[in-house]
Formats: C-alpha cells, structure tokens, sequence
C-alpha cells in the first residue's frame, strides 16, 4: 500500500472509531515514522475522507488538524489552501428542479461548519503566538486568506436573491461566523512579527495588491456583519495602503508608514500587568452612577461588572455591597443635602438587592449569600453605620444608623438570605418586623382593580424597605396601559402624584429609562385628537395639562434631550413645546385661527373675567400651549404700553392660576424670565407680573402642589436671570422677595452640576487649579484602596469634580491630567492599582453620552426611535485620539505611550460588550467535569488481559489492532468518568467550549472582543 493508501486507511478507522485527539496525535507519530506523507497529500486525504461520510459536521476533523499543525506536520496555510479547495463554499445555488433530476451529480457534502473551526483554531494560533515562525509561512498564510476572502465574496454575490435585498452572508449564520473568522485572522496576522514584516516590506508588493484587491470587497459586508472588526480591518488597510494597487510612495508616507509599524511594534511588546480592582473603583463608579439624574442600567451595570470580575460572583457581591455602603458613609461626611443622602439610601436599599436577585436568577448559581454579606459589612467603619445600642451611647451623627438593617430587610425579602439570618449579621435583635414584600403583577391587578392604589404605592415609593422596584414596575405597566386605552382620567391623578414628588421620580429611574416611562406618554401628548371627547372642555385641559406637567418635571429635572424621551417625529407637539414654547411669535407670523385664538383668551381673561367652554373648546389643549407665550407677550405689551391697568392684568393672569391651566405658567414663566433679563427698559411691570404668578396672594388647595412643581420646573433658570438683572440695578429692592420665593425651588434639578462653593475650592486648588485636584483626589483614593484599616472611612469624592473638568476645560484636558498622574504613579511602582482607578473615571457613566452607550446594549429602531447623539467629546473620546497618535508620542515620550496603551487596553477590556453568560467559569467547569487542564497520561493501549501488547512508542504490526486497542480504552475512559468527548485534555475541552461554531454564532462579541490585544 502506498503512504497516501495507510493514511487513508488510519484515518477512516479514526474517525469510524472515534478515536479522540490525543491518541490521534501519538498514533499519527508513528505512523509518519513508518509512511512519510507530504502536508498537502495528507491533508487532502483527510478531507476527502470526511467527504465520503458526507456529514456536515464532525467534530473529531478540527481537533485532528489541529493535533497535524501542533506536530508541525502541516503549516497553517497549506491548511487553508487544502480547505478551501475541499470546501463547499464553491458550491452554486441549485434550483429545486436540480436536485430531482436522475443521475445528477451529487454535490459536495456541507463543510462550512468545519471550515469555521479549523479557521478558528488557525486564528487563536497565530493570536497565541504560535504561528507563523517563518516569513514564508506568513506570506503563505496571506495568501491563503486572500484566496479565501474572494471565495466568500463570491459565494455571497451567488446566493443574494434577485433583487439584491435578501439571501446572500445575511441568510446563512454558518457564512457570517466564516467570513468574520476570515477577518479576524487577517487581524491576528497582521499584529505579528512576520506579519508586520511582511506588511512593512517593499519586497511583497504583488501580494500587498492582492491583498488590498481582497479587503476592498471585503468591507463593505463587514459593515453588517461587525463594526469593531471592520473599523480594525479599515484603520490596516489605511496603515499599510492596501488598496489593491501599486503606489507611488513618497518619502514623507514610507516614513509614516515606518511610524504605524513601530506603533504596532510597540503596542505588541507592552505585557499586561496584574489586573487589580482596587476598592476605589466600584466606589467611583456608583459615584458617578448617581451624581445627577441616575444613570442606571441594568444591562451596562452588569457588563461592567462581568468585565471586571469575571465569574467570581461572591467577590463581586461583597465589593458591590461594600461600595454601595461607602457611597452612604462618603456622603454623610460630606454633608451632602438630605435629598442626596436618599438617593444613596434607596440605591442600597431598593436597588441592590433587586438587582443581586435578578442577577443570580440568571446564572442560575448558588452562592453564599450570607457569608458575602457578612464580609462586606465587616469592612465598614463601625463609627458610621453603629448599631442601635450603640447609637444612645455615640455622640454625633446617628443618621445611617438603621441602614444595615434596613439593606438586611431588603435581602430577606427578595429570598436572598432567609429572614433568620438578620439578627445574626447585625449581631442584635432588629428593632422592626420583616416588611410584606410586593409582586409587580399583583400591584397592577390592584391599581386596575382600585385605581387610588396607585397614589398610595407612589407614596410608598420613596421608602426604604425593598418594594421600590415592584412598584415601580407596576405604575409603568399601568401608565402604558393607560395611555394605550387613552384612559386620561386615571393617568392624570397618577402623574399629578409623581409630578409632585421629584424624590419618586430619582427612585423609578433606578428601575426605568426616561424612555421607557415617557414615550407612551409623549405619544398620547401628541395624538390627543380634540373631538375624541365630546364633554366639557375644562376637565380635559386639566387630564391634558396634569399628564403633560409630568412630561415636563423629568425634562427640567434631568436635562433630558427629545432621544431621552423617545420622540423621533419632528412634527411632535411635545419636541415643539420644548424646543420653541417659550418664544413669542409676532402677530403677523401667526395664522388666522391662532390669531383667532389669542383674541378669544385674551377677551376671556381680561375683558369676559371668565373662561368660557366657547373659547376652550375653540382651541385645542395643545394649540393653547404653544400660544402661552405669546398670550403673555401682547398682554404684557398692552399694560407697558398703557393700554391695559395692571390690576386688570393681574387679575388676568390669576385666571391662569385655576388647575386646569396652571401648567402653562412653564412655558410661560420661562418667557417672562427671558424677557425681564433681556428688557433694557424700567422692568418695573415685568416684575410685578412675575411676583404675582410667583407669591400669589390666594390660590385654591388643589393648586398649591400644580403650582409648587411649576416653580420647581423654572425656579432655577428665573433665580440665575433675576441675580442678573439685580447686578445692572443694585438698587432695586423688587427681585429680592422674587428670589425668597424661589429659594426652595432651586434644588430641583439633578444634573450632576456643581456647587460655587465646591468649584471654587478645586478651582483654587494648588498646585495645578483644577486639574490639579483631580490629581490630588486620585492619590487619595489610591491611598485609601492600599490602607490596611479595611474598615478606614473613604476619602472626599463627587463625581461633579471630574464633570466639572470635562465641562469647564474639556476632556482632552482631564484626561492629560490623569495620565499625568498614572504616568508617575507607574513611575513609583504603584500604577497597576492606579489604573484601574484611571480606568473607571474614564468608563463612568456620563449623562451627555449616557443615551449612545445604552443604545450598544439595548439597540433602537432609527424608523421609530430618534437616534440619540453625543454633544461632547467624552474622556473615553479623549483617550481614543490619544491610543492614535501613540506611533507619534513613541518619539518624544515613549513612557507616556505606554500609560496610553495599558489605560486604553484597561478601559476596553472594562467596557466592551459581551454576552451574558453567566457561571463563565472554566475551573469550575473542569473541576465538575473531572478533567485535568494539564493533559491525561500516555493512554495504555495493552489489552486488558495485560498480555505482551505495546505500547504507543514501540513498532506495531498492525494498525487496526491498534485502533481497536484505542477505542476500547477510549470506550472504558467515558463509562469510567474521565472526560474524553472530542478528545482529552486541553486540546478539547477547554477549546470546545470557548470555540464551538454553533456558540460563536450566536456571540459574535466573542470574536470583537478576541480582537483588542492582538496588536
């Protein structure tokens, strides 16, 4: 028999008796001792022996190349030569007709399955640094690669269907794993030594050309297929200039070009350091989460923490709690208002727990849920969460006292440490009994039942106990419902409710996206038709006005944008309001029924004294609206013009105080501001407007609280107006009693600004001003994070300090000071802790780019869903430039490169998306399985009767014997337990699970995120 003959014969019997990898490879070396084959013919039996099983996908095959490629019997790229010409990527689209015809030839048997693997296998050896060891083998891998590309491309130009919409990579996910596998080697390729070599080298300019011809088809696919490794693989051909012809280079692009490959150069010679998630880390992250409006997202939470822990779910727990407690202990240190010190409260308290059950349901792991506790709560300073019978013998602040107890309640009633357990963490009997806890569903069906209980759950929102989620989640259920059966009655007294308690609406966005609450919302606001009621018009401007004052509450206290609220209708009556609603309009701009309309409101307020149903019913709720300013505009005008009393105005104006209309005063107020600050005439009358809309003299119960949330909505922007107008006349002595009035109003906002008093504390900071403090608050939180007292108070931070910065001097500028800062902290040794601290105030979330990182995780539709943006420049965005122009920093500040390179590589690897796979944990995995990840003994191959067999080093006179001999051990090694599978060892199971075709179509994150340190 020939040596092509034996190895036929070997490898059938393999993969008949399904030998696995490792006796595979210690047969195979035998029998290259005994018949020499050439890589090529070898291979070539190989996959025409798969072929005559016609099975589309056996998984012995890969692991059998695999072993071929480690025992150097064939080099990566005749393997990809050999598989393409073997692969039934060639094959043309049949049509049905084809198939039934007799004696027609059999096609190929499907192979893209195995061609994935194998593809795959090449690339984590070449991304591992096993391949290529030889220029000739890199220019030969290349080449394959190109060969390949074009394969794929004109597989998919063959299956698009005729109108070019469908079919084609998009219809096979066996295609789209293939072609982004290709890709991805490309990728790998490229960062490696032989692989720049080549690139770098005039001598290989034919295959620079074929290979540029390649990636210039395969882009434009990629585009759908993987953004990441297109941007990687555009940013290549951009460095190298392959695009498939022949350039004439000048000296200034060969010296750049130098510049790329010794930035490539560099990168890849950078080793990792210990990756240490320093306590200071999750600290500053929940800072950050909550600094402003909170910025809450279960799906980006926990892909941060995934990132950054892993599968150890029980160190991550402890450090969650542990931070949560010492976002709590920082803020009562800092004197943080009462409003703030809730906020932190409920987060610990109404979210934690919550999101530790969901999590845990979803991994389906089952963890010491006690004992995680128990440490994290052994690392908090005794002196600011006491006990209760410590507290009547503490002097000082008691007010965390009871916050242990409350997060304990929570635990027990979310089923995530049994109720007996409390008195045991807190180490004495608790003061209270365990609260009843709630169920979303059996909270909607009481609301729908008895729709009062849903003001009573609203009152309950802003509790301590656990619940908030539940409810939460039941008042958005009912909310949607509500808009969706346009049932505006009831949605009115619940939107009155939240709008008057601006704490409720921090709560429900622990829970909720302004989106998710708001859009159904701002739908009906923009669908309300008038003739839809044929009533009185009065209790629907009051349903109107009540739903869109809430509308209104989440805009001005959290600053959102029209993508915040889910409107993507230009045309949308509540994008109009808020964009152009506090403008007046000229007379002559307006049209005849708005002209119409403002003669009738302004003959009711000041000539009729009353609001008829005639002229309510004349314009529509939103009509009025967008007519408010320039109602106030001509009636102002007339009184400043001597052509109205103001007693008449004032009394005019009072009408506007009545419930139903008393909404509009937003839009209204906010013109009168504008035109007090703008006026350069006496604003005498102006203020004495202002003043009676602001300190009525009498306004009715029911309108207080309307009128209460009003002011919260436009107190700010009136008191920083009116400070104004009171620096050009110091003497008046009318706006102080306006800003008295005001005074209370003005913590409504929550968006992440800053006191005077804190910027002028950083500001004044030396050395450096502001930056300056960033420095000194990063070398705090590095102090702290290396202290020994595991129970040491956290160091002073807001998050509003780093805001300030990117707000004030740009992120460019902040983020120069922190890799100042981790530049000299690496200098002392200590930077792979201060990196990691680096890395987070760079991951944080950031209200302005907080809508474009959740779209990552939760993707909008752009046909109904407005596209959310970005309006600055992000430290993330910052040091993105800075990874760029490392090759140029290379020259004057190579230290200063490689803080860039490690912040950037860390920043990634905390942030990048991957799937949530939970219990990712291969120890685990293999200590249960039995395997040893260090590979089995020599499997004995002597027959049982221990009879003069031999074993796998000696000569064997007959291969079948010994194939019989291997399966059997094979057959015993799987009754007795051991893992054997698709092979023993590493070889298999580990690379199974990490690499199996079937999973990386299904994730392909996996293969975007293998991508990030290939370079």
């Amino acid at each position: 028999m020939t040596s092509s003959e034996q190895w036929r014969t070997f490898l059938h019997q393999c993969l008949m008796h399904r030998i696995d990898a490792a006796e595979f490879k210690n047969l195979s070396k035998l029998l290259f001792k005994r018949h020499p084959i050439a890589p090529t013919a070898l291979l070539d039996v190989l996959l025409e022996t798969r072929l005559a099983a016609g099975v589309k996908w056996d998984p012995l095959l890969p692991l059998y190349i695999d072993s071929l490629c480690k025992l150097e019997k064939a080099p990566i790229s005749t393997v990809l030569i050999s598989l393409l010409k073997h692969s039934s990527i060639h094959d043309r689209p049949q049509s049905p007709e084809s198939d039934t015809r007799p004696g027609k030839k059999k096609s190929k048997c499907y192979t893209l399955m195995t061609d994935i693997r194998v593809i795959q296998d090449a690339m984590l050896a070449v991304s591992t640094g096993h391949a290529p060891k030889f220029l000739s083998e890199a220019i030969g891998t290349f080449s394959a690669i190109v060969d390949w590309i074009q394969a794929v491309v004109s597989w998919h130009s063959n299956h698009l269907s005729p109108d070019q919409q469908t079919g084609g990579l998009m219809g096979s996910p066996d295609a789209v794993s293939l072609f982004e596998s290709l890709g991805i080697l490309l990728a790998a390729l490229s960062g490696t030594g032989r692989g720049l070599e080549v690139l770098s080298s005039p001598s290989h300019e034919a295959l620079k050309i074929k290979l540029g011809q390649a990636l210039s088809t395969y882009l434009p696919l990629c585009v759908a297929v993987s953004l990441p490794l297109r941007n990687r693989l555009d940013a290549l051909q951009k460095e190298f200039n392959l695009y498939g012809q022949s350039p004439a280079k000048t000296l200034e692009v060969s010296s750049l070009e130098g510049l790329n490959v010794n930035g490539l150069q560099f990168e890849a010679s950078i080793i990792e350091g210990p990756v240490i998630n320093s306590r200071a880390g999750l600290y500053v992250y929940i800072n950050a989460m909550l600094a402003g409006r909170p910025l809450v997202d279960d799906s980006m939470l926990l892909n941060y923490l995934t990132n950054r822990y892993g599968g150890h779910y029980e160190v991550l727990i402890q450090e969650m709690i542990t931070a949560a407690f010492d976002v709590c202990s920082n803020a009562m240190y800092r004197n943080e208002s009462s409003r703030t010190m809730f906020l932190f409260r409920s987060f610990l308290v109404n979210k934690l727990p919550s999101f530790f059950a969901a999590m845990l349901a979803a991994s389906m792991v089952s963890l010491p849920m006690e004992l995680c506790i128990s440490h994290a709560l052994s690392r908090l300073d005794p002196n600011t969460f006491p006990s209760f019978s410590q507290m009547f013998s503490m002097q000082g602040n008691s007010a965390l006292s009871d916050v242990r107890q409350e997060f304990l309640f929570a635990c027990a009633s979310h089923k995530l440490i049994p109720e007996s357990s409390i008195e045991r963490l807190l180490g004495e009997n608790p003061m209270q009994a365990l609260p009843v806890g709630y169920n979303k569903d059996d909270l909607v069906s009481q609301i729908n039942t008895s729709p009062e209980r849903a003001e009573q759950l609203i009152n309950e929102i802003e509790r301590t106990d656990g619940n908030a989620g539940a409810i939460v989640g039941a008042l958005t259920d009912v909310m949607h419902n509500l808009c969706h059966q346009k049932e505006t009655m009831t949605l009115k007294n619940i939107c009155n409710a939240l709008s008057r308690r601006p704490q409720a609406l921090d709560v429900i966005m622990f829970f909720r996206s302004p989106k998710q609450v708001l859009q159904p919302v701002c739908a009906l606001l923009d669908s309300w038709h008038w003739d839809e009621d044929q009533g009185e018009s009065q209790p629907v401007y009051d349903e109107f006005g009540s739903i869109l004052l809430l509308v209104l509450a989440f805009k001005y206290r959290y600053d959102l944008h029209t993508y915040d609220l889910g409107i993507a209708n230009n045309d949308s009556f509540v994008v109009k309001l808020l964009e152009c609603g506090s403008s007046s309009q000229k007379l002559d701009d307006l049209n005849e029924k708005q002209n119409k309309n403002i003669g009738s409101w302004i003959a009711a307020l000041f000539i009729a004294e009353q609001i008829s149903e005639e002229t309510m019913s004349a314009c529509s709720p939103q009509e009025f609206y967008l007519l408010a300013s320039t109602l106030f505009s001509q009636c102002l005008g007339a009184c400043e013009a001597g052509k109205l009393e103001f007693d008449t105005l004032k009394g005019g104006f009072e009408y506007l105080l009545e419930p139903f209309l008393l909404p509009s005063l937003v839009v209204a107020l906010t013109w009168l501001g504008n035109h007090i600050w703008e006026t350069e005439s006496d604003p005498s009358i102006p203020l004495k407007a202002l003043h009676s809309l602001v300190s009525p003299t009498s306004i009715s119960g029911e309108a207080k609280e309307i009128h209460r949330t009003v002011l919260n909505i436009t107190a700010r922007s009136l008191d920083e107006q009116l400070k104004d107008v009171r620096t050009r006349h110091p003497s008046r002595n009318d706006i102080k009693p306006i800003l008295d009035a005001l005074e209370p109003c003005l913590s409504f906002p929550r968006t992440s600004s800053c006191h005077r008093s804190e910027l002028e504390g950083w500001t004044t900071h030396s050395p450096g001003g502001l930056l300056g403090s960033v420095r000194g608050t990063m070398q705090s939180l590095f102090i702290w994070s290396t202290s020994l007292d595991v129970s040491m108070p956290p160091p002073s931070y807001t998050h509003r300090q780093i805001i300030s910065g990117v707000r004030m001097l740009g992120s460019a500028r902040v983020l120069g000071a922190i890799l100042d800062e981790l530049k000299m902290q690496f200098e002392a040794d200590n930077g792979d802790l201060v990196l990691d601290i680096a890395a987070t105030i760079i991951c944080a979330p950031l209200a302005e780019s907080f809508a474009v990182e959740q779209n990552t995780f939760h993707p909008s539709d752009p046909s109904t869903d407005p596209l959310p943006r970005c309006p600055i420049l992000t430290l993330r965005d910052a040091l993105a430039l800075q990874h760029d122009n490392v090759p140029k920093m290379l020259e004057k500040d190579p230290s200063r490169a490689e803080v860039v390179v490690r912040l950037y590589r860390r920043v990634n690897a905390l942030v990048t998306p991957t799937a949530q796979v939970p219990n990712l944990d291969m120890s685990n995995i293999i200590q249960d399985m039995q395997l040893d990840v260090e590979g089995h003994d020599q499997m004995n191959l002597e027959p049982p009767s221990g009879g003069n067999g031999v074993g796998v080093g000696d000569d064997a006179t007959n291969i079948d014997q010994m194939i019989d001999n291997a399966a059997a051990a094979a057959a015993a090694g799987l009754d007795s337990g051991v893992g054997q599978g698709m092979g023993g060892g590493m070889d298999t199971s580990i690379d199974d699970v990490i690499l199996n075709a079937a999973d990386i179509v299904g994730n392909p994150e996996f293969l975007d995120l293998d991508m990030e340190d290939m370079y």
